[in-house]
């Protein structure tokens, strides 16, 4: 942290940058104490539905609206609008009135310990999303400080096709791509997929890691990913790329595999350029899908091989030793 007077600024640039390296200094301390208050919290809950079962005069009942309660809010956190959230909490609501009456003659006992039970779940819920946040943040500082220091010049790899040098491409830059282009079941060139609304979509060159874990089945452990290539003769306009949109969130949805990589690999002749509205669409849109109740985002990238053996990206993105992005829950 800055010492003397916060106020005190010389040069604006340097003072953001200064300050967002403090903040990723002490990302890990927050994120330790985040995880101290979500223990500490979940300790508190347990002893409140422990004393709301030994304490209420309708025992059974409690034993059945205790659990229903924190049932409820986990299943929410899964809905992808708010209009399912919000009938899930009131059933949530309406289910705490019943337990509190069970409490009969103890009924203080009752709003005592009833409310507490739902404010430590929100609260839970709260230390989720600033979590999420902090993690989202580091991610993000660790990927802007990789471009700012990544070489501006980037040379085409050697390959038979565009499709093949971009597939070399990614191998270099991420190790556990490179490993996954050795595994013949993780590779499909071409790729015939079949997309949640019964559409086929066609890629030069699917790449895909599958979930691990209970993912699944109750959406526990690695989502897994995907790296769609898509070559083409010509620049793309913005058709074609709201045509791969289209198709990378239909085929991410029947497959339950979110994407981390969506390009669009053609090497430009003499002067061709992409179109404003392609550059545009490519700037502003990205592909967005919903898995398990995690809105997961991705970038489109145009890779253009240049005449002068130089690839041109838009956007930029830089290897990470994950390539997908962190989730993003839904919201609350």
């Amino acid at each position: 942290m800055q010492k003397g007077d916060v106020r005190a600024v010389e040069n604006p640039i340097t003072a953001i940058f200064d300050l967002a390296e403090d903040v990723e200094a002490r990302a890990p301390k927050i994120r330790v104490a985040i995880q101290y208050a979500r223990i500490f919290i979940a300790f508190g809950l347990f002893l409140d539905a422990v004393m709301t079962l030994i304490l209420s005069e309708g025992r059974l009942l409690a034993l059945l609206l205790t659990p229903l309660i924190f049932f409820l809010f986990f299943v929410r956190r899964w809905l992808p609008d708010p209009a399912s959230r919000s009938v899930v909490l009131a059933l949530a609501l309406i289910a705490g009135v019943f337990d509190v009456l069970a409490f009969r003659e103890a009924i203080l006992l009752g709003l005592i310990l009833v409310p507490f039970f739902f404010l430590g779940l929100i609260a839970m819920g709260y230390l989720r999303e600033v979590h999420s946040f902090f993690e989202y943040y580091a991610l993000r500082h660790r990927i802007v400080k990789s471009v700012r220091d990544a070489d501006p010049v980037v040379h085409v790899p050697d390959g038979k096709d565009a499709t093949q040098r971009v597939l070399a491409f990614l191998a270099s830059q991420n190790p556990e791509v490179a490993g996954l282009l050795k595994i013949p079941s993780a590779v499909l060139a071409p790729a015939i997929l079949p997309g949640r609304s019964g559409m086929m979509y066609q890629f030069d060159v699917l790449v895909r890691k599958a979930s691990s874990g209970l993912r699944g089945f109750l959406g526990f452990g690695s989502p897994g990913y995907a790296i769609f290539v898509k070559s083409f003769r010509a620049p793309p306009t913005a058709s074609d790329f709201q045509a791969i949109k289209r198709a990378v969130e239909d085929v991410s949805v029947a497959s339950r595999i979110p994407p981390a990589r969506v390009i669009a690999v053609w090497r430009a002749e003499g002067n061709e350029k992409l179109s404003d509205s392609a550059y545009d669409f490519l700037t502003k849109q990205v592909v967005r899908v919903t898995l398990y109740g995690k809105v997961h985002e991705c970038s489109l990238q145009s890779i253009e091989e240049n005449s002068d053996g130089t690839y041109d990206f838009i956007p930029f993105i830089p290897e990470t030793p994950g390539p997908s992005l962190p989730l993003i829950p839904a919201a609350a």
